[in-house]
């Protein structure tokens, strides 16, 4: 532990083992690396993220950078890579911003007004608490002294200004306690936890109710629910939580994740969840859906749930949201993001490197390498994602373990493991079972082949290793038609593993030319073969070809056209159809991730009424 790293009271089942960017490849590491190198290190960083700090163009409206969020992601790349460039770039950025301090303190695109009020501004409080937040992650990471000494005399900045502020109610802030939180465990100084956890704002006329991190509770019958900060505040809470143990910091987090897997909740098929930005359980797919953001949080809120709790069916909807909702908000080429993925209709990249958006979307795929593999009980390891890879760590002193993971996942569900211990060595290896796998099979070496029952959510294999040890993993993976409810009742989307299919523009070019949007095609799911290559929006992409019949005249006949549509992964940028119509709907299932993790009883606890959940 470094030292001022503040101990935590609670204390993980799972530790997260961190891979460089040699020990992780598959589709996770290209998209890491495309992220790094065709977007991060392509960025113009003076002009986009330093020029409106030197220059303050700013003394009203809705004006956000996000230059914290590029810091952050940067440390954590120069990290993951080991690049002199890399971190060159990013210590760089730091130092440039900092340089455009005033003398009191004061950072920010906005002009400076009387008794600094500019800072009760909320986009200047969001500027700088990301700033905050990604200054200490880059003392974290790369040891840098004089980032932490920004960081501090940033949050005294904050602490001091903020005081002032007689309306925190006109103030609403995503990432505050979480900055604080992240320099208190930086420092072991009380002052960042006393901010961090009791300090009010919200705006609750446009994002969020008015409360400290520590009395925060919101229902979303009460609006509006603006997604993307509720689940900073909820990860926040958890953070918290590990800090001083108080149960009622996770009752947030158990109502989230209720309204959000239940039956008609608020998931979406691809793994996120908003609606121009808000929570909703219409399950609409047109128009600014899935905004990365979300997904961000999503995936960072999930993570540290499996942490706290040890529960890989976290790992589900991880998956869920890595491969669909997150990667298709990146240009296949690497260099654009998006601000919104729609499940239906056209999407659109974002028009700038900055604001909110593009910097989440880099801060998660940065940490991605953190929630492959993790420690558990005393010398267990656990795998979450599979994907081509490598980790070495110390089970105790004097014996090591490597594991080398094979496998061309999402594509297939062979896995193969190598295990190679130092020297003979009894531990446990836990293995995440995906719930879409209903016959699931481990074989280790030789033996004979162990069934892991239909549901079940890991398999432990216990014994003492030999170096050299095999484990195969196999995951079939067949065709599912997903039912839809709300807005999509009576259509389903297509799933294999977990990837999302969808129907393009580009390979349905001439269907489309007859029908519009697809209106008016019923597809024949037995048509459905085996997935065929797709290089077009990744080198190892998949596609599939059905047949479909088309609906003339509001009603079916004999001779009724068929065509052939291809669909293919939802990372298709000219994707526009996710739910569809088939023939035989009784052989549609329910999404595997619908499936709250919390007795009803339990929930009932936290203080919300359950009986009439919103609609």
């Amino acid at each position: 532990m470094k030292s001022g790293l503040k101990r935590k009271k609670v204390t993980d089942i799972l530790q997260p083992i961190t891979l460089k960017q040699s020990e992780l490849s598959g589709e996770i590491g290209r998209r890491i690396n495309d992220l790094v190198y065709r977007n991060y290190m392509e960025l113009d960083l003076g002009r986009t993220f330093i020029e409106p700090f030197r220059s303050r163009p700013f003394t009203e409206g809705n004006h956000y950078i996000g230059v914290g969020k590029v810091i952050d992601a940067g440390s954590l790349f120069a990290a993951y890579t080991g690049s002199l460039q890399v971190k060159e770039q990013t210590s760089r950025l730091i130092e440039d911003v900092i340089a455009t301090r005033d003398a009191d303190g004061y950072v920010g695109t906005y002009k400076p007004e009387p008794e600094a009020f500019q800072n009760h501004r909320n986009w200047v409080l969001h500027e700088q608490e990301y700033l905050l937040l990604g200054l200490a992650r880059n003392w974290l990471v790369t040891g840098n002294e004089n980032s932490l000494q920004y960081a501090r005399e940033l949050g005294d900045y904050v602490i001091k200004t903020f005081s002032k502020d007689t309306k925190p109610e006109e103030v609403c802030t995503a990432g505050l306690p979480e900055a604080f939180l992240v320099l208190y465990g930086c420092t072991g100084e009380a002052r960042y936890l006393k901010f961090a956890a009791e300090i009010r704002h919200g705006n609750g006329n446009s994002e969020i109710k008015c409360a400290s991190l520590r009395d925060w509770k919101q229902t979303f019958d009460t609006r509006p629910a603006h997604v993307y900060v509720m689940l900073a505040r909820c990860y926040a809470q958890t953070e918290l939580f590990r800090y001083d143990g108080q149960p009622s910091l996770l009752e947030m987090s158990t109502y989230m994740r209720h309204e959000l897997l239940r039956p008609g909740g608020g998931l979406n098929v691809v793994g996120s969840a908003s609606d121009g930005e808000y929570f909703s359980y219409t399950q609409n797919g047109a128009g600014t859906i899935g905004e990365s953001c979300v997904t961000a949080y999503l995936l960072r809120w999930l993570d540290s749930l499996m942490r706290l709790e040890g529960d890989l069916r976290y790992g589900d909807i991880m998956e869920r949201s890595i491969y669909n909702a997150l990667f298709a908000a990146q240009e296949p080429e690497g260099r654009k993001l998006r601000y919104f993925t729609p499940l239906t209709g056209p999407r659109a990249y974002f028009e700038q490197d900055g604001f909110c958006c593009p910097g989440n979307f880099r801060r998660i795929v940065a940490e991605l390498p953190q929630k492959v593999y993790y420690r558990y009980t005393d010398h267990g390891i656990a795998v979450n994602l599979y994907t081509a890879s490598k980790t070495t760590l110390e089970l105790e002193p004097g014996i090591s373990v490597t594991l080398i993971q094979e496998t061309d996942y999402p594509n297939s569900g062979h896995v193969v493991f190598c295990v190679m211990p130092s020297k003979e060595s009894a531990f446990a290896l836990r293995l995440r079972i995906p719930r879409w796998c209903r016959s699931a099979t481990i074989t280790i070496n030789n033996e004979s082949p162990i069934s892991v029952p239909a549901g079940k959510t890991n398999y432990e294999l216990c014994r003492t290793w030999k170096k050299g040890d095999t484990i195969s993993l196999e995951l079939p993976m067949t065709w599912r038609l997903v039912k839809g409810h709300q807005l999509q009742e009576g259509k389903v989307a297509l799933m294999r593993g977990p990837i999302v299919y969808c129907l393009g523009t580009v390979q349905n070019e001439e269907i489309l030319k007859k029908y519009p949007n697809f209106n008016g095609v019923v597809v024949d799911p037995a048509s459905l073969g085996e997935p065929e290559a797709d290089p077009l929006f990744r080198p190892d992409g998949k596609k599939v070809k059905a047949t479909a019949r088309v609906e003339a005249a509001g009603a079916w006949s004999k001779g009724a056209p068929h065509e052939t549509l291809t669909f293919t992964e939802f990372i298709d940028p000219t994707g526009i159809v996710t739910y569809f119509h088939v023939l035989e709907l009784d052989k549609s299932v329910e999404d595997e991730l619908v499936e709250d993790f919390t007795p009803m009883s339990q929930l009932q606890n936290c203080g919300f009424d359950k009986q009439n959940p919103p609609s």
